[in-house]
């Protein structure tokens, strides 16, 4: 009989620990999905940024007046895993390539020139315990920085 009891207790004692530990593993495996897929969404944000200004330093699109719809465009191809409502696509120049100022706002700049694209994506946190834990929003940026190809003289 005393046998029984101490077999009822640490199965008990089994149950409670189960019951205490497997909610904050649940937890901490919601937070590695939520990382993976935040680390996922940041490095396509990076390459499609880096792809935007391979694109934009080619000057591809100047003559027919499109290039920057095509650098638009092409930093769009490497966003399609993402929602496209949450993206921001920006691209600006610098006459020179120390890129002192501000720059000049949608335009991808002459030959010689600096011109950067830059991508912010508004990451929303989508797992069902940790979510509650982080912002709505959160901002990932990703730019790059290129000197334009002298597909014309420079001045």
């Amino acid at each position: 009989m005393l046998k029984n009891r101490k077999r009822s207790r640490r199965a008990g004692l089994a149950a409670v620990e189960t019951a205490l530990i497997l909610p904050i593993l649940f937890m901490l495996v919601m937070a590695v999905i939520e990382g993976g897929n935040a680390v996922y969404a940041w490095v396509t944000v990076q390459k499609a940024a880096q792809m935007g200004a391979r694109f934009a330093a080619t000057g591809r699109g100047a003559d027919e007046g499109t290039r920057l719809d095509d650098i638009i465009a092409a930093t769009e191809a490497g966003l399609t895993t993402l929602n496209q409502a949450n993206i921001e696509i920006s691209v600006r120049s610098w006459p020179d390539v120390q890129a002192s100022g501000d720059g000049i706002d949608n335009d991808p700049g002459a030959p010689c020139q600096l011109a950067e694209v830059a991508v912010v994506y508004n990451y929303e946190p989508f797992t069902p315990l940790v979510s509650p834990l982080l912002p709505e929003n959160i901002p990932l940026r990703g730019f790059d920085r290129k000197v334009n190809e002298p597909w014309k003289p420079c001045d």
